[in-house]
């Protein structure tokens, strides 16, 4: 749909912060760093999504300290004695492997902020980015209104 076509423009890139396609994946576009947002888009309803949006702290990032200092991660994965983790200090988030002797610890972080918060999205923006989701989780081509977002 025009809704889902601005959406998907908008998850990709913004003039107004880091666009949600830095950290994620939809409908094969953007960067599968953060959670997979396809269940959540089907299972619940346009404000919810806003409010992951607006969400300022997220369980799945680290404070990853290592001999060579520290920065915001997402583990990937771990096999053996390496560790997959996401550097969201950088923009777009770089894939480093270390080996588990070099992290010195991995604990939640309470400072870094998820980037959509500060984009103050208007109204209309949300309800297209969430149009996006809604087509790309599930098909649905029903039109997201503004209202149903505030």
């Amino acid at each position: 749909t025009t809704q889902a076509e601005r959406g998907r423009e908008l998850f990709l890139k913004t003039s107004k912060g880091i666009a949600c396609g830095t950290c994620h994946t939809m409908a094969g576009v953007g960067i599968a760093v953060g959670p997979d947002l396809r269940t959540l888009a089907s299972a619940v309803g346009p404000r919810p999504l806003v409010m992951t949006i607006r969400m300022t702290v997220t369980a799945y990032v680290q404070d990853v300290t290592t001999s060579e200092g520290e920065f915001p991660g997402i583990q990937k994965g771990k096999q053996g004695d390496q560790i997959d983790i996401w550097d969201l200090s950088k923009i777009p988030p770089v894939l480093r492997t270390l080996k588990a002797s070099q992290v010195k610890s991995m604990k939640q972080s309470s400072t870094w902020k998820h980037p959509p918060a500060s984009a103050r999205y208007n109204s209309q923006e949300l309800a297209d980015i969430v149009g996006f989701l809604k087509w790309a989780a599930t098909g649905s081509q029903t039109e997201i209104m503004p209202s149903e977002v505030e």
